[in-house]
């Protein structure tokens, strides 16, 4: 089961990188055949992926505005986690070492009251899921941080919680991205 979800979070890194690194003008299409596809292989109660990003959503708004609670209540406290964060080019394994990772980016977006996100894509299985995202933060000076950023769950006690975070900042402004749509 480690070997699946290693191969599950180098596929999605892979995918991410290779999508978020392409500079030339590109039509975005849906991951699925089928466009706006709800979630429906997950075999437990109807929406709880869906219900699970949601709270992800909420947890980051608050996470943003110095109220990290919600936000690391989502995470599998396990020793796989993993964070790697792009805007100091640090990997961060272990609970423990995501954690303090997480406080340290919280104090550095901490009262922040501008946090908004672009979903990308999400998809789950049985067991495994993630989100493909864009977050916007405006920090303390004023200044933006856009970062492209992939998620990746996993079902715990038949809950869904987080056990990989990659976070790059976006190569070309937000701005610029959204023009050329």
């Amino acid at each position: 089961m480690n070997r699946n979800i290693t191969v599950f979070i180098l596929l999605i890194l892979i995918a991410s990188s290779f999508k978020y690194r392409t500079k030339t003008s590109e039509q975005v299409l849906p991951l699925s055949p089928v466009p706006n596809r709800p979630v429906t292989n997950v075999s437990l109660q109807s929406g709880a992926f869906e219900k699970a990003v949601l709270k992800l959503q909420e947890g980051s708004r608050e996470f943003a505005e110095g109220q990290p609670s919600i936000y690391k209540s989502l995470w599998s406290h396990s020793d796989d986690v993993s964070n790697f964060c792009g805007l100091d080019g640090k990997e961060f394994k272990g609970w423990q070492s995501v954690e303090k990772s997480l406080d340290s980016f919280n104090q550095r977006i901490s009262g922040n009251n501008a946090f908004r996100y672009e979903k990308i894509a999400g998809q789950a299985s049985h067991e495994q899921g993630y989100v493909l995202q864009k977050e916007h933060y405006t920090l303390h000076d004023g200044s933006k941080l856009d970062l492209n950023v992939t998620i990746v769950f996993r079902l715990e006690n038949n809950e869904w919680k987080i056990v990989h975070r990659q976070s790059d900042e976006l190569s070309v402004p937000a701005g610029a991205i959204i023009a050329a749509k």
